[in-house]
């Protein structure tokens, strides 16, 4: 069963006798229990609908309408949502089948398909870091195609990625995901910074709920020419890419969760080492626990179509750098 990705809006409620307050507070509204708030709020006396919002974990705001319930006395959760981080969308748990059939042209042995069960939601960014991102965070600009602000910064090794996180994490205020000794990196699952999407994640928010070589269709050449018209239409690659170098981000068709550039323009770090995928389905993978390359996603602007399908899987020493590799912010989500 596919998940959907939703942007949470937020309700007020269009009572007459509605009070808002602001509190900080986190609420478990999806269990349905009634919460009672006299002691936190005494002036809703009287009131028949109480809206709240908050600033929760990870820094997201929830919001929560409540109706008075005069038999128990307590405002009962009546709806709630939650508001997801500027420039991100959030996507919900599911299912899906991670890898490409053996029929798929363009295909590499190494997408055995299987079924892949992600049982956390999480935040993932519209587009791939630009290079203005970049600079406002560590204060200069590895790129090879530099001075476009709105183009994904490249040339960034997968170390490079890990420190950007963690330093964008301290600057949000929130705790940095990665615990770096040495060489040696290892992610905190319990902490609410920025992270770089494991493969599964990727491919699933990629995909959209599609399972065609590209979330837009069938794939038409697998090379650069003549022009695949089904990735012209949502990344670049080296069918559409002259003169050579990579775009401003979200100028393309979006997939149906509202992700830009996810098939083309930059490869994109992952966070997991490469390797075989599962023999049958998964739960939650996080790929090897060791390896010698780390995951690359999605294609890029010199990459052929075949190299941008969306199950497409790709390599690198996490020491390297290319002019066409970048990432995408990622977080976990409640």
């Amino acid at each position: 069963m596919q998940s959907l990705m939703t942007k949470s809006s937020r309700r007020r409620s269009t009572a007459s006798s509605c009070v808002l307050a602001t509190m900080i507070f986190a609420v478990s509204a999806s269990e349905g229990v009634p919460i009672d708030l006299t002691d936190a709020t005494p002036t809703v006396t009287g009131a028949t609908t109480l809206h709240i919002e908050g600033i929760a974990t990870l820094g997201s705001t929830y919001w929560a309408d409540f109706q008075w319930n005069a038999k128990t006395n307590k405002f009962d959760v009546s709806a709630y949502g939650l508001e997801v981080p500027e420039g991100f969308v959030r996507v919900e748990p599911g299912t899906f089948n991670m890898g490409s059939p053996e029929d798929e042209p363009g295909r590499s042995s190494s997408e055995a398909r299987h079924e892949v069960t992600l049982t956390q939601g999480f935040f993932l960014a519209e587009t791939e870091v630009t290079q203005a991102e970049w600079v406002s965070v560590m204060g200069d600009n590895p790129s090879h195609y530099a001075g476009c602000e709105d183009c994904p910064v490249e040339n960034v090794t997968w170390k490079d990625a890990v420190d950007y996180c963690n330093r964008l994490s301290a600057q949000d205020g929130l705790e940095p995901a990665y615990r770096v000794d040495g060489e040696d990196v290892m992610w905190d699952e319990a902490k609410d910074g920025y992270r770089l999407p494991t493969e599964a994640e990727w491919e699933y928010a990629c995909r959209a709920g599609s399972s065609t070589p590209f979330y837009s269709g069938e794939i038409t050449n697998f090379l650069c020419y003549p022009l695949d018209s089904n990735l012209d239409q949502i990344g670049w690659y080296c069918g559409n890419t002259s003169p050579a170098g990579t775009r401003s981000v979200g100028q393309e068709s979006p997939n149906a969760w509202g992700l830009y550039d996810t098939n083309g323009n930059v490869w994109e770090w992952g966070w997991d080492w490469y390797g075989d995928y599962p023999p049958g389905p998964a739960i939650d993978p996080r790929g090897p626990e060791a390896g010698s390359t780390r995951c690359l996603r999605g294609g890029g602007w010199l990459a052929q179509a075949r190299n941008c399908r969306s199950a497409s899987r790709g390599r690198a020493d996490p020491d390297f750098y290319h002019q066409s590799y970048g990432f995408r912010l990622t977080r976990s989500a409640p």
